[in-house]
């Protein structure tokens, strides 16, 4: 990663490093993907998207995470 100094420290991304998250919505009867945000590189995609099905308020059912429009990773809500 590149690193960009302008009185703050910031890390600038380049899109190989991001991962796309998206959620599937099951309310109003019609399931629907979501994306919901992006994670810089796939530890963190996976942990948020991980999140998302585990939640204890309103989890989504599965949580995806891709990179390039290639799926690399899913998560579904636990069997309760």
């Amino acid at each position: 990663m590149n690193q960009v100094t302008s009185g703050h420290d910031h890390t600038r991304c380049t899109p190989a490093e991001l991962f796309e998250i998206t959620v599937l919505d099951t309310t109003g009867g019609a399931a629907r993907w979501h994306t919901i945000g992006w994670g810089v590189g796939h530890h963190d995609a996976d942990a948020l998207a991980r999140s998302y099905v585990t939640r204890p308020l309103c989890p989504y059912e599965r949580a995806r995470v891709s990179r390039n429009g290639r799926l690399v990773a899913e998560h579904r809500r636990p069997a309760h």
